[in-house]
């Protein structure tokens, strides 16, 4: 059990993120693999034909941005949508359902599409605009997917509670999202390095693809879990200084 409208350090963050992560592994690593597996076999192996293509060290800037913008639309989304289900029975005091869990985040996923795309033009927007508006509004807008599932925010309603939550706290979020998706890099790294030189020996960007959803599989719930944790958090704290 654990509570989770409290403060957290960045110690009790990557703690309880990795307690809550290890003791449910198997659930946590099958719900991201019914996201991660379908989405990338389709957009990877079919669209980008990644199944029978040689094994290309330099990609294209336009496969580049594929892979980037249904990271950030599709998989990163849903599999925080499910895993904020999972938590919440884990905090409950049970163990997560993979089932209610998988049918909860499914379920969010219109209203949480819309809200993440809103948020993609307008960080997109922001970078053309010199890089630093839209890095700016990336912290404000990231906890999109928490305003969506935990306070029913829709649209641009979900962008403005997400704002709201890190107001006076931009440099603590910014911070923290970087270490978070740095911790998340090392692994998923080693996960996919023997792949990537399986399919660099072999020239079948076939293994590429099974080392990038290998690593996918395995790192984007934790991500998920510390993601809604600092949201948890931040709330407390902005409820603390409001009191």
């Amino acid at each position: 059990m654990i509570q989770l409208e409290r403060p957290r350090d960045i110690t009790a963050l990557f703690g309880d993120a990795l307690g809550v992560y290890f003791r449910h592994a198997l659930v946590f690593i099958a719900l991201s693999a019914a996201v991660v597996v379908p989405v990338h076999l389709i957009v990877l192996g079919i669209g980008l034909e990644q199944f029978t293509a040689a094994y290309d060290e330099s990609p294209s800037p336009a496969e580049a941005a594929v892979s980037t913008v249904v990271e950030f639309l599709v998989v990163a989304p849903l599999i925080t949508a499910i895993c904020i289900h999972a938590l919440r029975a884990v905090a409950s005091g049970g163990r997560p359902s993979a089932g209610q869990s998988f049918v909860a985040g499914f379920e969010a996923f219109t209203p949480l599409f819309f809200a993440i795309l809103l948020a993609a033009a307008g960080i997109v927007l922001g970078l053309l605009l010199l890089i630093v508006p839209g890095v700016y509004l990336f912290v404000r807008w990231f906890f999109v997917p928490q305003a969506v599932v935990l306070e029913r925010a829709r649209g641009p309603d979900a962008l403005a509670r997400s704002s709201a939550v890190v107001q006076g706290f931009w440099w603590r979020t910014f911070g923290l999202v970087i270490v978070v998706n740095l911790a998340a890099a090392l692994p998923a790294l080693l996960f996919a390095a023997p792949f990537t030189a399986l399919a660099s020996s072999s020239d079948r960007a076939l293994w590429s693809m099974i080392g990038t959803i290998c690593a996918g599989t395995v790192t984007t719930p934790f991500v998920a879990l510390f993601s809604t944790l600092l949201f948890y958090d931040l709330r407390a704290r902005r409820a603390e200084t409001t009191a």
